[in-house]
């Protein structure tokens, strides 16, 4: 019966295949090779005698001599490839996707439409509905990246929740995936579902091109060529931007001043009116495509960066003690800082404040950690960052550090059990000590232990000797008596906080002197600097100025009304003048250091610490601090409540009364300014 429909298709000029026949067919286009069956089947997850059933199909229904299409020993093979074409692009439709592609095309799908109801997408792409859940569980995963998520939304179906930045991020990264796609009829067919015309996209990238007096890559433009067909596809269904990040910055960039002059060409070519906000994005992604090299896009990063900096975060987590893997303050700030760090490499301007010096020498570790950990980045936009652009980013790291110790693990209990004697139990004890931050809360002989099982605390046992049970569910880790590096990995595995215990460089001295008397002590300082790092702690040399030497009770504004960010720096910066720390043009210094590099100033949530460099406007260190009644925003629409506007004398004078405040006012519930009144002399 089949056989005579197929005639009867044929005389019609109708031709009629299966899902698993388009796919067999599409498989023998891709290739320039004659297929094995055997081979064909493992591909497509087949049985040979399915296999055979489908091509026997394909056989009846197709004019197998116009196609040059043979089976003989065991390999299938094709001769006309455009007529193979010619028929795939007949039958092809979303029924014919593979699970990669449906998943593709339904995520596309979500972003664009905002809402989908499971039911119409399984009649619509001819799969069960269970089939369709599966492919929402790797959906979610891919939306998780984004911050975005599925939510049902009554009696519609499941709806997309998240920013709208991140919404479009994700649909051109997923459009990019398609066009690197083999299947040049996914292409054809995910290509009309966003249909647009491009050529007033075109004309408006040249036009703004010409302007800022730049070409870009081919590649880069490709890309901002799809963003803006995302853009305006997205403005069109009622999807705008309603904020984003930088904008003080962007505002001032030659690229929104290009982006500006050309917006009367996209908006008459599609008829379209859109605001401020998405045109600070078009410059935004236009920034980052200044780089006319085929090999590397610049842009790409630019798309990718808060991917980047995230693997940064988990790269550095990995070399310290303290958990900062889900420091979100840490995050934000880095992705505020180094966004317009990576334009202000890339067209070479400088920093003109620097805190190098004082970085290197206070957190050498952190400092080299940081630049370890940015040669990846350093590697997408090939450039390197300067020693003043990673001690800024130093400063981030550390104090997402000091954050984040509050919330440290405790301390695990560890019970000690050794058949070795007391000696060498102790010595066991105090490597464990010395290692990790635990709690040792007895050492036993095995045979003491078996009498006393009354210990509820025990989080681990740590043994010499084989233990065949314990009671409770209690961990042991069987290890030598003196540690090896392979007992070392199996505790590392028990999620125990490594010790944090501080070396007194007197103590190191004193130790050293006993065994020679020809002595460089700086010398040895700064060598012990470059081994222990934070664990090592000078209280030997003179001390450098305290937080007390640097604060005046005159110099703190509490309660202030102000209209906008830079009449509350230039409040802070009052004091430094009437005071006689700095003078007028210092204050002036540090409103344009904020317009010119953005929010960098932003350490902690809701506190800026401006300043700038000092050219002989600074008299003497100091800090003024205003709180504001209420918030203002910073650059990038960021929320304010305190200002620390700080003059250093020599840009390094400062820094250790720098980072007490930043420890200070990291504390929850913390009041800084009460602190200063009562605690500071002057």
């Amino acid at each position: 019966m089949s056989f005579l429909f197929t005639k009867k298709w044929k005389r019609e000029g109708k031709i009629m295949l299966g899902s698993k026949s388009i796919i067999i067919l599409q498989i023998l286009y891709n290739t320039d090779e004659e297929k094995n069956l055997k081979e064909l089947a493992e591909i497509l997850n087949f049985s040979e005698r399915s296999l055979r059933y489908e091509i026997e199909k394909i056989f009846e229904t197709l004019d197998v001599k116009e196609l040059g299409l043979e089976l003989s020993k065991g390999s299938l093979k094709i001769g006309n490839k455009k007529k193979l074409l010619e028929i795939l692009e007949k039958n092809y439709k979303s029924s014919n996707f593979s699970s990669e592609e449906r998943e593709i095309y339904i995520t596309l799908k979500i972003l664009f439409e905002r809402i989908i109801n499971q039911v119409h997408l399984a009649e619509e792409l001819d799969v069960s509905r269970s089939t369709i859940k599966l492919h929402l569980k790797k959906i979610e995963e891919i939306l998780k990246e984004y911050n975005l998520k599925l939510e049902i939304s009554h009696k519609k179906g499941l709806e997309i929740i998240g920013e709208e930045e991140k919404i479009r991020l994700c649909a051109l990264k997923l459009i990019r995936k398609i066009n690197h796609s083999k299947n040049e009829l996914f292409k054809k067919v995910m290509r009309n579902y966003f249909d647009l015309n491009e050529e007033g996209i075109v004309i408006f990238i040249n036009y703004c091109q010409k302007i800022m007096n730049k070409i870009i890559s081919d590649e880069a433009f490709e890309i901002i060529k799809k963003y803006l067909k995302i853009s305006l596809l997205m403005v069109k269904k009622g999807y705008e931007l309603k904020k984003i990040k930088n904008e003080k910055f962007l505002e001032e960039t030659l690229e929104y001043k290009a982006v500006e002059k050309g917006k009367a060409l996209l908006e008459a070519n599609y008829e379209i009116e859109m605001g401020k906000v998405e045109y600070l994005k078009i410059a935004d992604y236009f920034l980052g495509s200044h780089n006319y090299n085929l090999e590397c896009s610049y842009f790409e990063n630019w798309v990718e960066i808060e991917l980047l900096i995230k693997k940064m975060i988990y790269n550095f987590n990995k070399r310290i003690d303290i958990d900062i893997s889900n420091d979100e303050v840490l995050l934000d700030g880095l992705i505020n800082h180094i966004k317009p760090t990576i334009y202000r490499i890339k067209n070479g301007i400088e920093l003109e404040n620097t805190i190098y010096e004082e970085v290197v020498e206070i957190y050498p570790h952190l400092f080299e950690i940081t630049k370890e950990i940015l040669e990846e980045l350093e590697e997408f936009i090939q450039n390197k960052f300067s020693k003043d652009e990673i001690a800024f980013i130093v400063i981030h790291f550390r104090a997402a550090i000091d954050r984040n110790k509050v919330r440290s693990k405790e301390k695990k209990n560890i019970l000690v059990i050794c058949g070795w004697g007391y000696g060498t139990s102790k010595l066991l004890a105090q490597q464990l000590k010395d290692i990790y931050s635990v709690n040792i809360i007895d050492i036993l002989p095995y045979h003491q232990y078996k009498k006393k099982k009354y210990y509820k605390d025990i989080d681990l046992v740590v043994s010499t000797v084989e233990l065949k049970e314990l009671d409770e569910g209690i961990p042991v880790i069987k290890v030598n008596p003196i540690l090896t590096n392979e007992d070392l990995q199996k505790l590392n595995k028990q999620d125990l906080q490594k010790s944090s215990k501080k070396v007194l460089f007197s103590e190191v001295l004193e130790a050293v002197k006993k065994v020679t008397t020809n002595l460089d002590e700086k010398m040895l300082l700064k060598e012990l600097n470059g081994v222990l790092g934070n664990i090592l702690v000078d209280d030997i040399s003179q001390k450098k100025i305290t937080i007390f030497d640097m604060l005046d009770k005159n110099l703190i504004l509490d309660g202030i009304e102000v209209n906008n960010w830079e009449e509350a720096v230039r409040k802070a910066g009052e004091n430094l003048v009437k005071y006689g720390y700095s003078t007028e043009k210092y204050v002036d210094n540090m409103v344009e250091s904020i317009k010119k590099y953005g929010s960098y100033a932003i350490i902690l949530p809701g506190i800026a610490f401006p300043h700038a460099k000092s050219e002989g406007e600074v008299v003497k260190t100091a800090f003024s601090i205003v709180r504001l009644k209420k918030e203002v925003l910073f650059p990038g629409d960021i929320p304010v409540k305190m200002i620390v506007a700080f003059s250093s004398i020599d840009n390094k004078e400062h820094l250790d009364a720098f980072i007490e405040i930043v420890e200070m006012m990291e504390k929850k519930d913390f009041d800084f300014i009460k602190f200063v009144k009562k605690y500071c002399k002057k």
